[in-house]
């Protein structure tokens, strides 16, 4: 009898388990999303009527492909309807976006109770309220969120190994959400600017790559004309350049002199109605010249058919105001609940993730947040892989894409500036799941034998242990004792 080996062999190794422990979390996920959409009606609110007639148009008609909301929502709305099954379904697609998302970057890390805890975080930030309360209201924010995670999972794939059925899946996966809200697209053209760069900086590493990089460079884009093509022709935002002049511009007499100008008919009587409006208590001022006053007739006929032009030349020629203007409080926005997020959910049975004021934690906690993600990168190593730099891309991104929702519109714009706020937390949740679970994959350095073995059980797309296994044996060096005690 050979001693040396167990009495007992255990029926599954924890490589198989792993999968299945996963696999779990993600339908518990599943129950909570539907559960939660179904704990109420469907909450209606002002840019909810405004779907229905777009969805009741023929699908390949003008109307609705260049109506007055862009066409993804609606067509979820002609599917399933308005009632209940809206809510099923947009919880459904959330839940099958969000978990190839937690399944891609569960990928990034070594088999084993380390992959299963990278899932669960991007499965427990879904969870939190600012982005599971759109899941039971009549409004594009859900598909928003759920094309969002899908956008991510296809550029971490791309970046790792970069193949034609990865090029058209990020393509589709930007299509969906440039054509899910308007403010969108500028998310979508500043990822098609990052690739044209990596394709320049790809030449001379190979023609395939240099081929694949610039075809979804060009795709992007594409997706980039097409979606701002029903923008610009439906004329859709119009209403919204009109909010930012209340907020912005009118109750500024120097302002008001510039876009004069530049053309701006009644500068007169726009300055006397400023100076009439009373200013409440810690909100902005708002001056709205009377909708039926035919003498603002030529200002609104300018605000329809120039003010947008000449609204982006001020921006152009403003960069500190491009800065500092969303800094200042109150904040120069109305109709926005203050920037509380929560003023969108339910009120009754609401059923609010415990989760919420951890994975979106307030200021402070973000800080902290934002430090640990930098200290573990840094003493890892991992920020030299590129899922870990293309994710810090997506949080810059996201960041800029707040600036250009906000200067988009002037009311709402604490829901109008939810989806780059989620890529920037979302981006760091995921450097801070790379940068402390990935160390684990240093005992992969210590052992060739051990490293093939890890890229035979994780499969053909973690080949990325192996090709960063150079750079990891130097931190290993660094981080792992000099004498290591034998494992028992």
């Amino acid at each position: 009898m050979n001693d040396s080996k167990c009495w007992w062999t255990p029926p599954f190794t924890r490589v198989q388990v792993a999968p299945v422990i996963a696999f779990t979390g993600w339908c518990a996920f599943t129950w909570y999303l539907i559960a939660q959409a179904l704990a109420g009606p469907v909450m209606i609110w002002n840019d909810s009527k405004a779907y229905v007639p777009v969805a009741s148009q023929p699908l390949w008609s003008r109307a609705f492909l260049d109506g007055q909301r862009p066409p993804l929502f609606p067509l979820l709305i002609k599917i399933v309807g308005t009632s209940e099954s809206l809510l099923v379904a947009q919880a459904t697609i959330a839940a099958i976006a969000w978990g190839v998302l937690a399944w891609t970057v569960g990928r990034l890390i070594a088999h084993g109770w380390q992959r299963v805890a990278a899932t669960w975080v991007i499965l427990a930030f879904a969870t939190a309220l600012p982005v599971t309360l759109w899941n039971r209201s009549m409004l594009s924010e859900s598909l928003a969120m759920s094309m969002l995670a899908m956008m991510f999972a296809g550029f971490i794939w791309s970046v790792r190994r970069l193949t034609w059925p990865r090029v058209f899946a990020t393509t589709a996966a930007c299509l969906g959400l440039a054509a899910t809200k308007d403010a969108l697209v500028w998310m979508v053209a500043l990822l098609g600017i990052a690739v044209a760069a990596n394709t320049i900086m790809s030449v001379g590493k190979g023609r395939a790559l240099l081929l694949r990089t610039g075809v979804l460079a060009m795709c992007l884009f594409s997706v980039v004309a097409l979606t701002e093509w029903g923008t610009l022709s439906s004329h859709r935002t119009n209403q919204d350049v009109s909010d930012v002049f209340c907020v912005r511009v009118f109750p500024f007499p120097s302002r008001v002199a510039w876009f004069a100008a530049h053309g701006m008919p009644e500068q007169t009587q726009i300055d006397a109605i400023a100076k009439a409006t009373l200013t409440q208590f810690n909100t902005a001022k708002v001056v709205a010249p009377p909708p039926s006053d035919p003498s603002f007739a030529p200002l609104r006929r300018w605000l329809a058919t120039k003010g947008t032009d000449d609204y982006l030349l001020w921006l152009a020629t403003h960069p500190g105001y491009v800065i500092t203007e969303p800094l200042y409080r109150p904040e120069r926005a109305y109709n926005f609940f203050q920037g509380n997020l929560a003023r969108y959910a339910a009120t009754q049975n609401r059923m609010q993730s415990p989760l919420t004021i951890v994975m979106w934690p307030p200021l402070i906690g973000i800080l902290a947040l934002a430090a640990v993600a930098t200290y573990f990168s840094v003493m890892s190593g991992v920020w030299r892989q590129r899922p870990w730099r293309i994710v810090l891309i997506l949080v810059g991104i996201g960041v800029l894409e707040m600036l250009i929702a906000w200067h988009g519109d002037g009311q709402e714009v604490t829901r109008h500036t939810v989806e780059g706020l989620a890529a920037f937390r979302l981006g760091l949740w995921v450097v801070v799941t790379l940068g402390v679970l990935d160390p684990w994959n240093l005992n992969f350095a210590n052992s060739t034998t051990q490293a093939v073995k890890a890229e035979r059980v994780i499969g053909e797309d973690d080949t990325l242990i192996a090709e960063d296994m150079s750079s990891r044996q130097a931190t290993a060096e660094r981080l792992l004792p000099q004498n290591p005690q034998p494992e028992i």
